[in-house]
């Protein structure tokens, strides 16, 4: 696998319903901060500047840089401004600190695509022209302008939007800050659903009680029936009444970054992430090319981090803590990958079986089970990136400044 630069979610810094027998929907049949600078900055140079931004962000927008000393012979350039809103560090003796400047920390529209979605032809969404972008405050606006298939940029501000979302092709949908929810279905589906960017908003699915009923219900999100090149970056995605994030039945291509998958209230179905709903799902095999990026599985998970059958599958700089029964499923001629992310379990992160392809754990690290085991064989990644170490990886995913999830501000 080639590891050639930091792969981003956000700038070059430091990095319907599945057809299953009587099943529901989706539900599967069978088994450091920078020092004090003149002036305060916020987020600075990536893990090796300092305590700068995490792994896929930018920094924030830099304060002047820390004034070097006054004898000669010295650095002459003040440090980088650290994350937490601190300037940066003094230059060394001789001349004055010049420093360099840093975009400010947020998501921009020109931010490059990463994993499995940048390959195959890529993933563009609605392009990069914001002159033609529009700006939507209701979900019957918003609906409408993510309709068909011309390639549109859509805002969305902040507030709750009830009801079934499904965008056409060549779509970029950005919350503009953090607030903005929908309740209800993000749902991609169908062949002609391609080439689609969806970040920086919450999805809640509608409360659900029993086990039948829940696993009958609809997905939080759902990517399916040949849907492709789907980017969905900085999503909060909670209480899906069958699964939280499913993508089944011949997706392809997807990549989901700086994400958060967690439920806010106690019911006994709490799976989260299935791949392909059934041993018996021929038009998913050869496709599910699928990339976990940055993201965090949290309260009330219990199984599903992903649980899938067919798929190629990168899960890089992960952050896992749930308690739950079951962490990786490794089903029928799935293969997957495992890398430089962090398992605050208290078990054996793999349960795979005989009819898998293989999976391995490369670099991981924390608290739970045969971390870095492996078993048969992978696959090579088809992308270049470099893994943030898995030291920053907790810091960097749970953020409440730009972390996974809901937590960012689109700069313009």
């Amino acid at each position: 696998m080639a590891h050639a630069h930091r792969f981003v979610a956000l700038s070059l810094f430091s990095l319907v319903v599945a057809a299953c027998s009587d099943a529901g929907p989706g539900e599967e049949v069978g088994a450091g901060t920078g020092g004090a600078g003149a002036v305060p900055g916020s987020g600075g140079q990536g893990p090796s500047g300092g305590g700068g931004a995490p792994l896929g962000h930018t920094g924030g927008a830099a304060g002047d840089a820390g004034v070097g000393g006054a004898s000669a012979g010295g650095s002459d350039t003040g440090g980088l401004g650290g994350s937490d809103g601190s300037g940066g560090g003094e230059g060394s003796s001789g001349g004055s600190g010049g420093g360099t400047e840093e975009p400010a920390r947020g998501i921009r529209i020109t931010d490059p695509v990463p994993g499995f979605a940048s390959v195959a032809g890529g993933t563009t969404g609605g392009g990069t022209d914001l002159a033609a972008a529009v700006t939507v405050s209701t979900m019957s606006d918003l609906q409408a302008a993510v309709a068909g298939a011309s390639p549109a940029i859509v805002l969305v501000e902040p507030g709750t939007y009830q009801g079934t979302l499904s965008p056409g092709a060549n779509k970029t949908i950005i919350g503009k800050a953090p607030g903005v929810t929908i309740r209800g279905t993000l749902r991609l589906s169908g062949a002609a659903v391609s080439n689609v960017i969806v970040r920086n908003l919450a999805v809640r699915g509608e409360p659900c009680s029993s086990y039948d009923e829940c696993r009958a219900g609809a997905d939080a999100v759902y990517v399916g029936n040949g849907a492709h090149h789907v980017w969905l970056d900085h999503l909060d995605i909670a209480d899906g009444q069958d699964g939280n994030c499913d993508i089944t039945q011949g997706a392809d291509y997807v990549t989901v970054s700086w994400s958060r998958f967690h439920y806010t209230y106690d019911k006994e179905h709490r799976f989260s992430n299935l791949i392909a709903g059934s041993d018996d799902e021929p038009a998913s095999i050869g496709k599910l090319r699928i990339t976990y990026m940055n993201s965090w599985w949290g309260e009330r998970v219990d199984r599903r981090q992903p649980r899938g059958r067919y798929g190629n599958v990168h899960m890089l700089n992960n952050y896992h803590k749930t308690g739950g029964t079951e962490i990786h499923g490794v089903g029928k001629d799935m293969a997957l990958i495992a890398e430089n992310s962090v398992y605050d379990e208290s078990r054996a992160i793999w349960a795979g079986d005989a009819s898998a392809r293989g999976w391995k754990g490369i670099g991981n690290s924390g608290t739970g089970l045969n971390l870095n085991a492996s078993s048969g064989t992978v696959f090579d990644i088809p992308y270049t990136y470099t893994p943030l170490p898995t030291a920053e990886v907790v810091a960097a995913v749970t953020s409440d400044d730009c972390g996974s999830g809901n937590t960012c501000v689109f700069l313009p």
